[in-house]
């Protein structure tokens, strides 16, 4: 994943906050977050939550993005 000039991309990418987090199950959560980091670039990629998770939202979502997070920055990718 580069630019037009062959440079590296940076990317900011999360779980969706008006499909998968609100309505998925801890499942969907835990399979979309690992195929953003599955499908994105190798260097350059930032998991993150969103401010605009919406109220009704589960705490066991949001409590399984937040251990996604973690397991993540600890492991990273595994290639």
């Amino acid at each position: 994943m580069t630019d037009r000039n062959g440079n590296p991309l940076f990317i900011i990418a999360g779980v969706s906050v008006t499909k998968t987090l609100p309505f998925g199950t801890k499942e969907d959560v835990i399979k979309e977050m690992k195929w953003l980091v599955e499908n994105g670039p190798k260097t350059g990629l930032m998991l993150g939550g969103s401010s605009s998770i919406v109220p009704g939202t589960s705490h066991e979502n949001i409590k399984t993005l937040i251990q996604g997070l973690h397991y993540y920055q600890e492991h990273g990718r595994e290639d």
